[in-house]
């Protein structure tokens, strides 16, 4: 069938079902992250954060299934071995996902109305550049050509790094107190940090690639 044999189908329909739950963490995570800069205090925006909490919870739960599948020599070992490490490499996100929302409402960080629209752009290119990832790890299983994706992949971590060069010079260039500008700055770091894994867990991705056509 392709990268696997069909006995392996259950460990592949597993991990669609993973990645089906972190997509629930990620729309669940774009939804309270909007609410937590338009109010950080109300009681729905702390609402959303939990609901981030047990759909990575739930999420996670699937991972070590799959874990606990993979160890018991549901593949070969050498697609074994890819396989946790891009399991294991891509649960780092809806982590990532649940950490940022914990930041903004423990933290209580306002973020300026004159910044809100900038941040929620610098979020939704990392957003891309995970969907995009989801999309290339489904691709290995089947054989498909993966280049391109990986390539976008690239394209949009270089675009956050642009908006976060822009955006952290911007807000040390705003008036307001010090504090509150390194605070923000520790958001923007975090949100591009998606990026960055999502290309790093792209690379183990394409490894695997090479690796079986050796």
């Amino acid at each position: 069938m392709g990268f696997f044999w069909k006995k392996e189908q259950s460990v592949i329909n597993k991990i669609k079902l993973y990645l089906d739950q972190v997509d629930t963490v990620r729309d669940i995570f774009r939804k309270s992250i909007e609410m937590l800069m338009d109010d950080v205090y109300a009681n729905n925006s702390l609402d959303s954060v939990e609901e981030v909490h047990i759909a990575e919870s739930k999420a996670d739960d699937t991972r070590r299934d799959i874990e606990l599948t993979l160890y018991q020599k549901a593949l070969i070992p050498e697609s074994r071995g890819d396989v946790l490490g891009i399991i294991e490499s891509i649960d780092k996100i809806p982590g990532m996902f649940e950490s940022l929302c914990y930041q903004l409402s423990s933290q209580m960080i306002e973020i300026p109305a004159v910044f809100k629209e900038r941040f929620l752009q610098l979020i939704d290119v990392n957003i891309e550049s995970y969907s995009l990832l989801r999309n290339t790890v489904l691709d290995l299983f089947y054989s498909r050509d993966i280049q391109e994706k990986i390539k976008r992949i690239d394209e949009k971590e270089s675009e956050s790094d642009r908006l976060e060069r822009i955006l952290i010079r911007d807000i040390f260039k705003a008036s307001m107190d010090k504090a509150d500008k390194i605070l923000l700055k520790e958001i923007v770091v975090n949100i591009g940090n998606i990026s960055d894994l999502a290309e790093i867990t792209a690379d183990r991705v394409n490894l695997a690639v090479i690796k079986r056509r050796m």
